[in-house]
């Protein structure tokens, strides 16, 4: 692996093999680019499938294997991330005898599906229908994303307008029923497993080239306009030729499973001059009920009949089944609204109380950036006021200065300095009483000047205030 990828991680290696479901040649193709875009698998898987019969053919179908090729779409490598690679999505598409494997990402479309196969199965992309999907409309610029598939998936192509093989047998005409091309499995997949209203009957042609009705019933009853529209209209139709012994145990096995015993034992003993036989299945919640064993010797109109009766029990069941899919999608939408109105309800409350502890946080923090700075202020202050010289008495031999402050807020304050003190001292009283001189200018009156301007360090009577003055205190800009 590493010489061919240049992986050295081995944890890199193993999440590129998870991603693409231990596929050994899917991971080495998700990381090396191709020449052509197409890595041929070397492991074809055979699968157990019914033998496409036409209404042109009578010959027993063929007993070789069905042929599996493998088309992968190539990927531009991208190993930066390996986690952000596109999920991989595997398709099994069974086509008449032919089982193709595609491997592409999730991020393409169900066109590029079909241009895949159409180069697989040389088929024009405008003539497949491609079936088997478990979600409702899907068309070629379907992205795969959006239909939420799992890793694995089985689809199976329709050819309506082309042709079915060649046959050694002559035809009857244009007018014969469509044939649902593909395994019993996948025929109720699209029979019984769409939507409610989107469902129909599974007719089950058993064909068998000995019986002496074998033509008859071909040429009058498969061929008859009335019948050949109604099951159109009505039924997927599925054939399998029960002539030679070993399609018929096979037959008779998968009867058996999707069944039960006592139809099997139904087929089982019949002859074959009561072949060919019109197996009616309607699927139900917990098994396939088999509403009508047709034999060989019948009219057009009491074939006819019979499907009609069929598809009046059908009918019925249909439309319960529609009216309870109609009140589980109500329910659910329902139910989703509401989860979806309480999630925005929770979110709401959620962004809310996430606003409110942030505002509360934010409030704390200011609150805390606050209280250290007054503290800060205080102990300054504090440090200040017992920093301060005594002041000096009125009587004092020495030359005093007295100063009268007047506080922004009107009221004054005097006290006296000695006139040979520095002005810084006059500076660190007034921040004792809680004017920094940072944040308040001290003004003189006559004449007016800055005094916080003027050298700290002169004394009062250097500066002129002596042997007394009125100054104002101004918070800075």
């Amino acid at each position: 692996g590493i010489a061919c990828t240049g992986i050295e991680n081995i944890d890199e290696a193993i999440t590129l093999l998870e991603q693409n479901n231990w596929d050994l040649v899917a991971a080495i193709n998700g990381v090396i680019p191709q020449e052509n875009g197409i890595l041929q698998s070397e492991y074809g898987v055979e699968t157990l499938h019914g033998p496409a019969y036409g209404p042109t053919s009578h010959s027993a179908a063929a007993s070789s294997a069905p042929s599996s090729s493998s088309a992968f779409r190539h990927v531009v490598p991208s190993r930066q991330i390996v986690e952000r690679q596109p999920r991989m999505l595997d398709f099994r598409v069974e086509y008449r005898d032919r089982n193709v494997d595609v491997v592409l990402e999730d991020s393409s479309t169900v066109g590029d599906i079909k241009h895949i196969l159409e180069n697989e199965l040389q088929i024009p992309a405008s003539k497949m229908l491609l079936k088997g999907w478990k979600t409702g409309d899907v068309d070629d610029s379907t992205v795969l994303k959006s239909l939420h598939l799992p890793k694995n998936n089985s689809l199976y192509v329709l050819t309506p307008d082309l042709p079915p093989p060649s046959s050694s047998h002559s035809g009857y005409g244009d007018c014969h029923p469509v044939y649902f091309i593909g395994s019993l499995e996948a025929a109720f997949q699209e029979a019984f497993y769409g939507k409610a209203r989107d469902r129909k009957l599974l007719a089950i042609y058993l064909h068998h080239d000995e019986s002496v009705l074998t033509n008859v019933f071909c040429s009058q009853m498969l061929c008859a306009e009335s019948i050949v529209s109604y099951l159109s209209q009505n039924f997927i139709t599925w054939a399998w030729d029960m002539t030679k012994e070993a399609n018929r145990a096979r037959f008779l096995t998968m009867c058996t499973r999707h069944f039960g015993s006592v139809v099997a034992q139904t087929i089982r003993t019949q002859k074959t001059d009561q072949f060919p036989l019109f197996l009616i299945i309607m699927g139900k919640r917990s098994s396939n009920e088999v509403l009508n064993v047709i034999q060989g010797n019948t009219t057009v109109d009491e074939l006819m009949m019979r499907l009609m009766a069929a598809m009046e029990i059908f009918s019925a069941q249909q439309q319960e089944d529609i009216k309870d899919e109609d009140e589980r999608e109500a329910r659910e939408n329902v139910k989703r609204e509401q989860d979806e109105a309480y999630r925005i309800s929770l979110e709401a409350d959620r962004a809310k109380r996430e606003a409110q502890e942030r505002e509360m946080a934010e409030q704390f923090r200011l609150e805390q950036i606050r209280k250290e700075q007054e503290e800060e202020r205080e102990a300054i202050r504090l440090s200040l006021e017992q920093s301060l010289p005594p002041e000096p008495k009125e009587e004092s031999t020495e030359s005093v200065s007295k100063l009268r402050i007047r506080m922004p807020s009107g009221e004054f304050f005097e006290r006296r300095f000695l006139a040979s003190s520095k002005l810084q001292v006059v500076f660190d009283f007034v921040a004792s009483k809680g004017y920094p001189w940072e944040e308040y200018k001290l003004l003189g009156t006559f004449p007016r000047r800055d005094v916080t301007q003027l050298d700290p360090n002169k004394s009062l009577l250097e500066v002129k205030l002596y042997p007394q003055e009125t100054l104002f205190l101004e918070a800075k800009e």
